[in-house]
């Protein structure tokens, strides 16, 4: 059999063969522009699904928080909280519960001593779109920084359920204040929710607590104690009655309730 080159094609065997013609220069650059395109509008997708996806964890651990919330304040399904100094008010400091769900001060023994550092998918307050990294310090409450990179913690708790803003004597003050079951009767006020560590470090006030002025007209009017994170878009909160809203000005929707405080010490 006999191949050779010809001017059009290759004649093999004595029969000319056409040669299909090439791409050009400029086709081959529409096709990558095209395909460029194309993978451009799917990583957008990727992206969107991928934070939907973790908007949708967040919330999802947040309603774990407001659950386990309400096992430790009911007072016939409540597990242990602290031992009560005789003469001490009933009920339970929200500090507590906190050191309960990240397991430190004396809830130490509830994780292994080993594990200092936390397993984001495994810790209800750490927020999936946030820092992967926090750890637990030991023999530590909670008022002393017990969980640190400040800067990455990523959900905190409503600050009237610990510090309560009153008038005395002329003038504003915060009282501790100490929770009981009838804090269930407030499902609209919010349990915990998204917060920017970074910016409370930034103001150099603890970064587990926040809450908005409210109308209050004391230590929560400058907005000093809030900090919430829009991490995903809004704010996503958990709620006393255990449910979880997001909300892109969570300060001023009107199904939030904060105003309310328990009454001080």
């Amino acid at each position: 059999m006999t191949i050779r080159d010809t001017k059009h094609g290759w004649k093999i065997g004595g029969v000319r063969q056409r040669v299909p013609p090439g791409y050009s220069l400029l086709e081959l650059l529409v096709v990558i522009a095209i395909m460029a395109l194309m993978l451009g509008l799917l990583g957008g997708t990727l992206t969107a699904v991928r934070a939907s996806a973790r908007s949708f964890e967040c919330k999802n651990k947040l309603k774990t928080v407001a659950f386990e919330f309400f096992q430790f304040a009911d007072d016939f399904s409540a597990s242990y909280r602290h031992q009560r100094p005789l003469g001490e008010r009933a009920g339970f400091d929200i500090d507590t519960f906190q050191e309960k769900l990240y397991g430190v001060d004396e809830f130490w023994g509830s994780l292994p001593a080993s594990l200092r550092r936390y397993e984001p998918s495994r810790q209800v307050l750490m927020c999936p779109s946030g820092p992967r990294v926090l750890e637990r310090r030991a023999a530590l409450p909670c008022e002393d920084y017990p969980v640190a990179p400040v800067e990455n913690v990523t959900v905190g708790f409503n600050m009237r359920l610990r510090e309560a803003s009153i008038v005395t004597q002329d003038r504003t003050v915060l009282k501790p204040v100490r929770l009981s079951s009838r804090i269930l009767h407030h499902p609209s006020v919010p349990l915990a929710f998204d917060v920017d560590g970074e910016l409370a470090a930034q103001r150099e006030v603890m970064p587990y607590y926040s809450a908005p002025p409210a109308g209050d007209t004391g230590h929560y009017s400058g907005g000093l104690y809030w900090f919430p994170s829009s991490r995903h878009g809004s704010v996503n909160a958990a709620f006393i009655g255990g449910h979880v809203l997001s909300s892109k000005q969570p300060e001023n929707a009107s199904s939030w309730n904060w105003e309310y405080q328990p009454q001080p010490d």
